[in-house]
């Protein structure tokens, strides 16, 4: 089979278009027809070379779309199916088994080694050339893709999927960090620091659970308008001159109970523990490139505040993603209120416009093969 794809030939490139071949599925796989495709930092993390998986490759990991055809050991998809596909895990690990697929030992290699899920074979091919994806178990910036059972997710089919497509990781993520994790009860001080994708899914769900004050920070006074709009009852730019002392008097004088640090700069983190109040939680989500370091002051965290990390939403993507939909479809999640849409072959300006602030939330509309 053939799909047009957006392949990036190269470290720091340029995505190419272009017409590749498409294996079949393996037995635990599904085939889908990409109908949207979401874009995040991972991608663009992915394009530098900040992960093993080799060039040429196929990128994009919140793909929704269509089932085309199943492997013979799937039970719980059938062609016709309206999907999004999510963060794979294998199932059978200590943390898998657990309840914390998030943290799969077989993470790395299902994500990021180009191969997939048996570690050998590969999804796409341009002539003789291999072309290597399963990015995530999905590489949704092509046309059709495969993508294992585990993490493709049915969903109702009168949801817009060129909506649908930026749950699977950042709604997914922000959200789950403040539900799954944080769990806020009412009258709690929230902020949030970052109001990308993550950042704003994780301050609709603290409005969900009755922060208050939800206090959004940025760079961008556009994101901050938007955030007012969507629930923050307070904003800040995070250039303000004394950005501790100002969040930290919003939040009631001895500072906020909880803080999603969804930027993924150092200097945000730093920020974020400072406005904690003394037993206040800190929640690292933001995405940043290996080897970058943070450094915060001993007698500042001794005072009972907790940092701690969480990989994409800590959910069970097969019934958390279900419940964040329903969520958006009654209208407790307004998500649509944060997409842009592009056309495929649009894919970087979309990403510019995605690193320069012009957009929160980007996502490709792909047209069928």
């Amino acid at each position: 089979m053939q799909a047009r794809a957006a392949v990036m030939p190269q470290r720091h490139g340029r995505w190419s278009m272009e017409t590749i071949e498409v294996a079949e599925p393996g037995p635990h796989e599904v085939l889908v027809r990409v109908v949207a495709s979401g874009i995040c930092q991972t991608d663009v993390h992915a394009r530098d070379g900040f992960f093993p998986i080799p060039f040429p490759a196929v990128f994009g990991h919140e793909g929704a779309g269509v089932v085309v055809r199943v492997g013979s050991a799937v039970t719980s998809l059938a062609p016709g199916d309206h999907v999004v596909m999510a963060n794979p895990s294998c199932g059978h690990c200590d943390d898998c088994r657990a309840g914390y697929e998030t943290y799969c030992a077989h993470a790395p290699q299902l994500k990021q080694s180009g191969y997939r899920s048996d570690g050998r074979s590969l999804s796409f091919k341009h002539g003789d050339t291999p072309v290597y994806g399963s990015f995530f178990q999905q590489s949704s910036f092509a046309a059709l893709t495969l993508a294992m059972e585990r993490n493709t997710i049915r969903v109702p089919k009168d949801a817009p999927l060129d909506v649908l497509a930026a749950f699977p990781c950042g709604v997914n993520t922000g959200a789950g960090a403040v539900l799954n994790v944080l769990k806020p009860q009412p009258g709690d001080a929230y902020v949030a620091f970052g109001t990308g994708t993550v950042g704003f899914a994780g301050l609709l769900a603290a409005k969900l659970c009755g922060c208050d004050p939800i206090i959004a920070v940025d760079l961008f006074d556009d994101r901050l308008a938007l955030a007012r709009e969507l629930g923050a009852t307070h904003t800040v730019n995070a250039g303000h001159p004394d950005l501790v002392a100002e969040v930290k008097r919003l939040a009631g004088g001895r500072g906020a109970r909880f803080c999603l640090e969804a930027a993924g700069a150092p200097e945000a983190l730093r920020a974020a523990v400072e406005v904690l109040a003394p037993r206040g939680t800190v929640c690292l989500v933001g995405s940043a490139r290996p080897g970058v370091e943070v450094s915060l002051e001993m007698k500042t965290v001794q005072q009972g505040r907790i940092v701690r990390g969480c990989t994409q939403g800590e959910s069970h993507v097969q019934t958390f993603i279900p419940r964040l939909i329903e969520l958006y479809r009654e209208g407790k999640l307004p998500i649509g209120r944060l997409v842009r849409h592009y056309p495929h072959e649009a894919i970087d300006d979309a990403v510019a416009d995605m690193l320069a602030g012009k957009t929160v939330k980007a996502v490709l509309r792909i047209a069928a093969t």
